[in-house]
C-alpha cells in the first residue's frame, strides 16, 4: 500500500501533536517531519518533498502563507489555524482545505478524504517511467532508470552516473528529482540523488555505492535513515 508523506508546521507544540495523532489513525499516511520553526520547516519541506502539508497561519518570523509562497514545488496543503479571516487568501493559493482550531476529528477526516480523492486521481493518470529522457550534446537521450547509480548536481547542471556511462545535462537537481519515481530514488544531500537499490552500505554520515562514498546532508539525515532502515 502506498503511503503518503505528511509534514506539519505549527508554532504550538500541542496543536502539532494533535495533528500528528490524527494522522496516525490513517494507515495510508505517515509523518515524515514536523517543526514549530517556519524557517527550519522551509528547508525540510524542500528536502523531504512531502505529499501533504499541514500548515499553521500565524507564526513568529513569517506567516504560513508567506512560507507557502517561498516553496516552488508545493505539496497539497491543508491550512490549520485559529483565524477564519485568512480563508479567502488561503483558497486563492489553491489550498486543499482550511481547518479552524480546535479541529474536530470528524472535520479532519473530511479534509483527508479530499486529499485521497486528489491522490487517487494522480495515481490513475501517472505511472513511474522506466526511462529518463535528458538532453545532452544536442540530442535527447534515453537513460534506463535501473542503470542509474547516482546523480550529482553542480549549479544548473547534473551529472548522471550509470553502470555504463556518465551524462551531463543542463537541469537543476530539484527538477530532475521530480522526474524520478520516489520509491526508487532518494535525495541524500543537496547535491546528490542515489538509486536506493544500488546502495551497498551506509552510515549516519554517508552512503556507499560500490566504492563510491556519497555524503548525507544534515537536513536529509532523518528521512534518509528512515527510508533505509
Amino acid at each position: 500500500m502506498k503511503k503518503f508523506k505528511c509534514y506539519i508546521v505549527d508554532d504550538e507544540p500541542l496543536a502539532l501533536n494533535v495533528i500528528e495523532q490524527y494522522i496516525a489513525r490513517f494507515p495510508q499516511l505517515e509523518v515524515c517531519g514536523k517543526s514549530t520553526d517556519p524557517l527550519q520547516a522551509i528547508m525540510q519541506i524542500k528536502a523531504l518533498q512531502p505529499d501533504l502539508l499541514f500548515l499553521d497561519i500565524e507564526m513568529p518570523e513569517m506567516t504560513g502563507l508567506e512560507l507557502l509562497s517561498s516553496i516552488r514545488n508545493k505539496p497539497a496543503v491543508i491550512i490549520t489555524t485559529a483565524y477564519r479571516e485568512f480563508a479567502v487568501e488561503g483558497f486563492e493559493m489553491n489550498v486543499l482545505d482550511y481547518l479552524v482550531k480546535p479541529i474536530a476529528f470528524k472535520r479532519f477526516v473530511m479534509a483527508i478524504d479530499k486529499f485521497f480523492e486528489k491522490g487517487s486521481t494522480l495515481e490513475n493518470t501517472t505511472a513511474a517511467p522506466d526511462v529518463l529522457l535528458v538532453k545532452a550534446d544536442r540530442k535527447t537521450l534515453r537513460i534506463e532508470l535501473d542503470k542509474i547509480l547516482y546523480i550529482e548536481g553542480v549549479k544548473d547542471y547534473v551529472k548522471i552516473v550509470t553502470t555504463t556511462e556518465r551524462v551531463i545535462t543542463k537541469i537543476s537537481i530539484g527538477n530532475i528529482l521530480k522526474d524520478l519515481p520516489q520509491d526508487q530514488f532518494l535525495q541524500v544531500h543537496k547535491s546528490f540523488i542515489v538509486a536506493k537499490d544500488k546502495i551497498t552500505a551506509y552510515t549516519a554520515q554517508d552512503v556507499e555505492i560500490s566504492d563510491i562514498q556519497i555524503p548525507i546532508g544534515r537536513v536529509y539525515k532523518e528521512e534518509v535513515m528512515r527510508r533505509l532502515q
